[in-house]
């Protein structure tokens, strides 16, 4: 019994994660740059590298 539930985690939770994994990366790195560089933390304006990330 116990050996068909993880079998199933398996087959079915574990790729979905796989995939899900890259998509929280970008998200991390967008919600981290746009958070960062802003007026309140002393940052007038945001570092080269940085503009082609900003979503606003």
């Amino acid at each position: 019994m116990m050996k068909k539930v993880i079998e199933k985690i398996q087959t079915k939770v574990l790729p979905a994660m796989v995939k899900i994994v890259p998509v929280c990366a970008a998200l991390m790195l967008i919600i981290n740059s746009n958070s960062t560089s802003t007026v309140m933390n002393g940052q007038p304006e945001p570092p080269k590298g940085l503009k082609k990330y900003r979503k606003f």
